[in-house]
């Protein structure tokens, strides 16, 4: 049996992690193949459901005692035992501090195929994360990303290879993500309210810009439009956020419902997604929105624009404009047959471009293993 070992920084909400674990529940339904998943920094909200896929071995290290103490080659030293005791065919890094610590791992372990991957950590970009991802490259074969966008920024600002780069858009679980099943309860507004949702992060380090979509909402009502919006995600701006939804007086129509494992439940309580990060790599809950059903009104810049075909399945709006945005959103409270019309086309678009299936398809095609018949040959096409 082949061994695949996924390592990843922490199990917190978030678009690698959401990632990793679908990738995860799709690899399951390949035999011949067993999965081990590594945290670096001790065990997090998505831990229980790594733990329920069943047939995953999780292992949970600790090494910010290490990292205090600036020991970094203790920390390596630690996850290069692991691999050594699991001997693994492929090792998988996820996020920046996986790929440093575990790549380098596995090459000193000798595992056959190391395969790094880049979400967007865009704020890690001090001379000193610059160097690190351009001296640490040669331990990968591949680097996946997940946007030719995103693909610029890593090859401009980290001096990688594009040759040492894969561009494959991230993927969904079609299965989980669907228009019919149940709603959350807990997102009512007024009769006709057209609802929009705002998914991520509200930190610092990645700034969704929440703020816009607040500011867009208030433009939008003050044009006379039946519209709410609610805010799935937490982090230390929420509470300027909240005082900001407070100022300009839409309070009550503004949902903060923090960190959700619901999240499809969550989407299909709506109608319309939105987004207004400057820069998103890709943007996974773009898509898992898409695939319940629900247009999306997202910036022309990035890598989430090429989720959404202008006019078809969503609109576009220039970035951090909160009054463009606001206009989008007054267009589509007033036309539910526009909301109606573009969300069966994103549906329709999820299906043919962004499922799980075909994804790991093509993945395992680049890594050299033959899943049709189930052979665990490993490194062919790497």
């Amino acid at each position: 049996m082949a061994i695949h070992v996924h390592v990843i920084d922490e199990l917190r909400t978030g678009g690698a992690q959401t990632h990793l674990i679908t990738m995860l529940r799709e690899a399951l339904k390949y035999p011949g193949i067993g999965h081990h998943v590594v945290t670096l920094f001790g065990d997090g909200e998505l831990s229980e459901e790594i733990r329920g896929l069943g047939g995953v071995q999780l292992h949970v290290l600790d090494l910010r005692p290490h990292f205090r103490k600036r020991k970094f080659f203790a920390a390596i030293h630690e996850v290069q035992l692991l691999m050594e005791n699991l001997r693994p065919d492929l090792v998988e890094a996820h996020l920046t501090w996986s790929r440093f610590i575990a790549l380098f791992a596995a090459w000193r372990a000798g595992v056959p195929l190391r395969i790094g991957f880049e979400q967007g950590d865009l704020y890690m970009n001090s001379w000193r994360f610059r160097a690190a991802n351009f001296f640490v490259q040669p331990l990968a074969h591949r680097i996946v990303v997940c946007s030719e966008a995103l693909a610029d920024w890593v090859h401009r600002t980290h001096g990688i290879s594009r040759t040492r780069l894969l561009v494959m858009h991230n993927c969904v679980d079609l299965a989980r993500f669907t228009k019919n099943g149940p709603k959350a309860k807990d997102i009512e507004f007024g009769y006709g309210t057209t609802v929009f949702c705002a998914v991520g992060t509200l930190g610092r380090g990645v700034n969704k810009r929440v703020d816009i979509c607040i500011r867009a909402l208030a433009m939008a009502r003050l044009a006379g439009a039946k519209a709410a919006l609610v805010i799935c995600g937490d982090g230390e701006q929420r509470s300027e956020l909240e005082e900001l939804a407070q100022s300009l007086g839409i309070a009550r129509y503004v949902k903060f419902l923090g960190t959700r494992s619901d999240v499809a439940q969550v989407l299909r309580a709506c109608h319309v997604f939105c987004h207004a990060a400057p820069f998103e790599p890709f943007g996974i809950v773009a898509i898992e929105a898409m695939a319940v059903g629900l247009p999306a009104v997202v910036p022309s810049s990035g890598g989430v624009r090429k989720t959404v075909e202008h006019g078809v399945n969503g609109l576009l709006y220039p970035a951090l404009n909160h009054r463009a945005l606001g206009e989008l959103m007054a267009t589509f409270a007033k036309e539910p047959a526009l909301r109606e019309r573009m969300g069966a086309a994103g549906r329709r678009i999820v299906e043919e471009r962004f499922s799980v299936q075909p994804y790991l398809l093509k993945l395992y095609q680049t890594y050299g293993i033959d899943i049709d018949r189930s052979a665990t040959r490993v490194g062919a096409s790497a």
